[in-house]
């Protein structure tokens, strides 16, 4: 008998190259929960498509790459700190 996967277990795509991803893909791309990408998409930051009214919904990788590019962090180039003046030598 077969066993069903249960749809909040993020699934490694059939196909990395593909131009949209289910949710559970895009959790297992990203490495976090299906209910993390379901609010993502609920807030707004994560657009998303269905094909039919309650049926599978899907991110094109256009909208992953663009996401990726809005909340990639950018390193500060660092200051040079002042130098510390050496530790005196206990009396």
């Amino acid at each position: 008998m077969a066993t069903k996967q249960s749809p909040r277990i993020p699934t490694k795509p059939e196909d990395l190259n593909s131009p949209y991803f289910r949710i559970p893909e895009v959790a297992w791309l990203w490495g976090c929960s299906v209910d993390t990408v379901r609010r993502r998409i609920r807030a707004g930051l994560l657009p998303c498509s269905q094909a039919v009214p309650n049926g599978t919904i899907t991110v094109s990788r256009a909208d992953l790459e663009a996401y990726h590019e809005a909340t990639r962090l950018v390193s500060l180039p660092r200051r040079h700190a002042a130098r510390r003046k050496p530790a005196r030598a206990a009396a």
